[in-house]
């Protein structure tokens, strides 16, 4: 397949998703309670839903499809819980996007698909719909994006005919955009010097040197004893940003198989505020790894705010945990990896290798690492 005809596949297959916003993805985000009192609505017939955990070569997203007649929206939701993730479930049901399974429900709560209102008999499991970066997705299955190879070419020695045909087609783009000159590779573990077009970006420059100044305040207020912070990059303001690890002198640290790899905001994009679902800017600090912790999503890593406009994300229950780096959170941040949400056990998502697991157990795992959201709000700072 010659370059300019992939180049057409991707117009088109773009075009066609920007024409057709009924496409949403559908997450797990945990649980209603018990004796909350709900209102059902049938989903739109003219949505399409699929989950994109699960791959499918059948389906037109590329995904496995959700079954509409399966699904119901939580229309309005009132509940005794004050935690902050009925706070996100009440925020998601005001913007049409909680939806229950015809399943979850089962016998003794079967009536509230019917009935204008009911109070929950039991726990029910409850998901998110919303958009999936499909341009970014169909991009990085062809390998022309920048997310780590690791994760979209395959690794095993022995190949399905389907991953090998993958792998012949990723080559064979990466020995066509050669031709078209030097391209912006992804960075390998094993240098710690920034790429050129890094060096030369003034906005990327001024990020990290507001990393590296909070880097040093945290440093000397004894709230990190360790020589490796994180940096966020979401100066775009999109759903995707880039997570890059260095070291206190601004060099890149070797952590992981890729620097950087994906990381995703949250829906209501970046400040602060109990039901914003926003991603704090700024600096913030891990806590140790102790899991199962309360609340929906049990297997996060809990956050601490460090700046006055990001105090209050504790409270509000910003995590870092695992999700599809393509989909916005609910005010966390997400990176590869797997999501334990009430109910739904575990649930492998973001693809392989799962970057989040490994930082776990290692860098993350007693806590006291240092983690700067570049965003736009940081942005405007600099000039």
């Amino acid at each position: 397949m010659s370059l300019i005809k992939i180049a057409l596949l991707v117009v088109s297959f773009h075009a066609a998703h920007a024409e057709s916003p009924s496409y949403e993805a559908v997450m797990p985000v945990g649980a209603i309670r018990k004796d909350s009192t709900i209102t059902l609505k049938p989903v739109d017939a003219k949505s399409s839903f699929f989950n994109p955990a699960v791959k499918s070569t059948t389906s037109e997203t590329g995904f496995q499809e959700v079954d509409n007649n399966t699904l119901y929206k939580v229309k309005s939701l009132k509940t005794s819980d004050t935690s902050s993730d009925a706070d996100d479930l009440k925020a998601l049901s005001s913007n049409d996007q909680l939806v229950v399974s015809k399943t979850d429900l089962g016998s003794g709560n079967a009536g509230c698909a019917t009935s204008e209102s009911c109070t929950l008999s039991s726990d029910i499991p409850v998901y998110k719909t919303g958009g999936f970066d499909f341009i970014n997705w169909f991009l990085n299955l062809f390998g022309l994006g920048e997310k780590p190879k690791s994760l979209v070419t395959p690794v095993q020695e022995k190949f399905t005919p389907s991953q090998a045909m993958a792998s012949a087609m990723s080559e064979k783009i990466e020995k066509s955009n050669k031709l078209l000159g030097p391209s912006k590779e992804v960075i390998p573990a094993c240098t710690n010097q920034l790429p050129d077009h890094l060096k030369d970006d003034k906005k990327f420059g001024c990020g990290l040197q507001q990393a590296l100044d909070a880097f040093k305040k945290a440093k000397a207020d004894g709230k990190t004893s360790k020589d490796i912070f994180m940096f966020n990059d979401f100066s775009s303001g999109g759903v995707m940003g880039k997570m890059y690890f260095f070291n206190s002198d601004g060099s890149l640290a070797q952590v992981l198989d890729r620097n950087p790899i994906w990381v995703s905001r949250g829906e209501g994009g970046f400040g602060q505020g109990k039901g914003s679902m926003r991603t704090p800017d700024g600096a913030i600090m891990t806590k140790s790894y102790k899991p199962p912790r309360g609340g929906n999503i049990r297997d996060g890593i809990e956050l601490v705010g460090l700046e006055p406009g990001n105090q209050d994300i504790f409270g509000r229950g910003v995590l870092l945990h695992g999700w599809d780096p393509y989909t916005p959170t609910q005010g966390c941040l997400g990176v590869a990896g797997t999501i334990d949400t009430m109910k739904r056990g575990r649930a492998t998502l973001g693809g392989e290798p799962p970057y989040l697991d490994q930082l776990k157990r290692g860098i993350l795992k007693d806590g006291g690492v240092m983690i700067y959201n570049f965003t736009p709000n940081k942005v405007s700072k600099c000039f």
